[in-house]
């Protein structure tokens, strides 16, 4: 068991942080190599195991997570607390980003639309029309959503991305999270912060803001599992709007036979599916993407089963496929 969650670390360290957060590729490394630490970690279920986990839990504690050996002491100082936090917890990462690199097939179903996140977190990511958006690329200044939003989200594109001219109208919206968070609760908002990579400053800040908007606003997410209670929160929607269900870095969570009871649910419930998860969630969009891909930093954009393009799992950058406009 201990070398399954060694080659777990090793890989996140060479595949997801590799060039993107040095602090997490040398303490995920070093984790990978340390029998004390694999020994703990082999004492949670699988699902609680994850690097993003361990590391929030670090984090949360005041742990130099940039000098890995007191980190790795300080965790076998407080293995207990260590455990309980990481059963306690869940790496519930709601990248406000996101919203940026799934606009555009958003835009692409006609409304009005009644949305429902699979996943919500905090519900940041439902708030689409609270932002203003500000695409980047070779030729490409492209700025759209109001402008006196509190925030602005910055996305480098690729590729025949059909950029909207204006936000979709959202005529109802709701999400469903096993724990939903508290936009206004301070406990919430520092393990949000403690999520986000180290070095990512500007991700931070984008947080803090979105907060703010999503305090004021209080987006509905409602407690419950995406298998057993999201067909009755779609079915809630009005008449009269195109029901979409959209999910972000979610499925990883569920394992191969409920993924697929998931998509033929919300293709019973008659519903959109706009998907930014693991291309490997699904063979069939894995193998369509290119060579050249990074699957443990990029994930796959899918409308209804159809691949669109990829995009960093942050939601920094967009690229889309050709003929998939």
């Amino acid at each position: 068991m201990t070398q399954q969650i060694r080659e777990r670390y090793e890989r996140f360290a060479r595949t997801e942080a590799h060039g993107t957060s040095a602090v997490y590729e040398d303490l995920a490394m070093a984790v990978s190599r340390d029998e004390p630490a694999l020994a703990m970690l082999a004492r949670l279920p699988a699902a609680k195991r994850q690097p993003n986990l361990l590391f929030g839990v670090l984090r949360l504690h005041g742990v130099p997570v940039d000098r890995p050996a007191d980190a790795l002491a300080w965790m076998h100082e407080n293995e207990p607390l260590v455990l309980d936090e990481m059963r306690a917890r869940r790496t519930q990462t709601n990248e406000v980003a996101r919203c940026a690199v799934l606009l555009p097939a958003l835009a692409a179903i006609e409304g009005p639309l009644a949305v429902v996140e699979a996943g919500a977190s905090a519900g940041l990511c439902l708030l689409f029309d609270a932002w203003r958006y500000h695409y980047v690329g070779d030729g490409i200044d492209h700025h759209v959503g109001p402008a006196d939003a509190d925030l602005t989200l910055t996305c480098s594109v690729e590729g025949p991305v059909p950029l909207p001219e204006r936000i979709p109208e959202v005529g109802w919206r709701a999400g469903l999270d096993l724990n939903p968070l508290d936009p206004g609760d301070a406990d919430n908002r520092r393990w949000l912060e403690c999520l986000i990579w180290p070095e990512h400053d500007h991700r931070v800040r984008d947080l803090r803001s979105a907060l703010a908007t999503a305090q004021r606003v209080r987006p509905r997410v409602e407690p419950g599992d995406i298998l057993g209670d999201l067909p009755d929160l779609v079915r809630q929607a009005p008449d009269g709007l195109t029901p979409v269900v959209i999910h972000s870095a979610t499925l990883a969570y569920l394992g191969k036979r409920d993924r697929e009871r998931f998509r033929e649910q919300v293709r019973a419930l008659g519903a959109h599916r706009i998907g930014l998860d693991s291309a490997n969630a699904f063979p069939e969009v894995a193998e369509q993407l290119p060579a050249d891909v990074n699957p443990g930093r990029h994930y796959a954009i899918t409308l209804d089963d159809r691949l669109l393009g990829y995009a960093e799992g942050h939601g920094g950058s967009l690229s889309w496929l050709p003929d998939r406009a």
